[in-house]
């Protein structure tokens, strides 16, 4: 009827625009980790804000009272750091009386945009947010809305949030710093696309590190594997990427005799394209990872890393949520976490004996 209440767009009413299947479109917008084309993606988020669509979750909460939920987004959810982390976090909201909700934006800036557009919309009780892109208005608009935020995981320079930093400078610093006192000299820095923050303040402290140990640090030090953005952030794609970066490290003239991969998923693929290509850890060549996920204590040989302290970081980032909530938008604070070293079996130190088989 002319005049009337506009209609509530639906999924359906999605994926009719953006000329996809009902399922792609629930993908996309629910956060799965299942594979989506980059041009559908964009084709279904762009229908989405086009039609103002917003899931029902939320809204179902709210006609029960108080909203009680609490938004978490990060760049993956199959990624072991982000489930120790989320475990940490929905403990503390459960004893708070909050329901933690899980997003995955893939390290998409629009997906980002999208899922926080929603908390807003629907008034979410608090967010906790892992981005790959800060934009200052942000802010503003989530404190206009009433929904207290607080970012962690990846460093950001914005004073007028709260945030649960981490030390990547310094994390950077330390793998060089032990990987030369265990006796390498050829090190070299083994990463995806240094396309965010964290990555690249590993990369810079790394440098410093190196040459504050009197070792320099060329470009040929530098192995990269640049990964597209088309089937977004996973543990396996991070696997992938770590087997990939072995075979350029196994193409090189002389094998290296250290790599820091710049995080433990990466790593064990390049154990695993290492061990499988008769070049054994750490005898012929030491690893070292980073985050400290469960999975490196149950491969063989047991990962050494520096660890960002998921679970800490998750349990810090959701009891300062809750003490903002309570005492008001005003309250901002900043906590910065430093990196642990995590000695296991994949770091030789050189001046240690072999022990040959009879």
């Amino acid at each position: 009827m002319a005049g009337g209440k506009k209609k509530k767009a639906t999924i359906k009413d999605v994926a009719e625009m953006a000329h996809v299947s009902i399922a792609t479109a629930s993908r996309v917008l629910s956060g799965s980790d299942y594979p989506v084309k980059e041009e559908l993606k964009s084709a279904i988020l762009a229908a989405a804000r086009k039609l103002d669509y917003r899931p029902n979750v939320f809204g179902q909460l709210l006609r029960g009272g108080r909203n009680k939920q609490i938004g978490v987004v990060v760049p993956s959810i199959s990624n072991p750091f982000y489930n120790q982390l989320f475990a940490a976090v929905q403990k503390v909201c459960m004893d708070q009386g909050y329901v933690p909700i899980l997003y995955s934006s893939h390290s998409d800036w629009d997906m980002e945009k999208h899922y926080i557009d929603m908390l807003i919309h629907y008034q979410a009780a608090g967010a906790l947010l892992s981005l790959v892109g800060w934009e200052e208005g942000m802010q503003k608009r989530l404190e206009e809305a009433g929904v207290p935020c607080v970012l962690f995981d990846q460093p950001h320079e914005d004073p007028k949030v709260s945030s649960i930093d981490f030390d990547f400078y310094s994390g950077g610093r330390l793998a060089a710093e032990y990987l030369i006192g265990a006796g390498h000299r050829e090190i070299v820095f083994a990463t995806g696309t240094v396309d965010r923050p964290s990555r690249k303040k590993l990369l810079e402290g790394f440098q410093a590190g190196m040459e504050l140990r009197g070792c320099s640090f060329g470009e040929d030090q530098l192995v990269v594997h640049h990964t597209g953005r088309e089937s977004g952030a996973s543990a396996m794609k991070d696997y992938r990427c770590g087997q990939e970066l072995g075979e350029k490290i196994l193409e090189r003239p002389y094998l290296p005799e250290a790599v820091f991969a710049i995080n433990d998923m990466m790593a064990i693929g390049i154990i695993k394209k290492l061990e499988t290509s008769g070049v054994h850890v750490p005898v012929d060549i030491s690893v070292l990872g980073f985050d400290d996920v469960e999975f490196g204590e149950m491969i063989v040989p047991a990962l050494t890393t520096i660890s960002q302290s998921a679970y800490r970081t998750g349990e810090l980032a959701a009891e300062m949520l809750f003490e903002s909530m309570e005492q008001g938008s005003g309250m901002k604070r900043r906590l910065m976490l430093e990196p642990v070293l995590v000695e296991r079996d994949s770091v030789r130190r050189k001046h240690d004996k072999i022990r040959r088989n009879h």
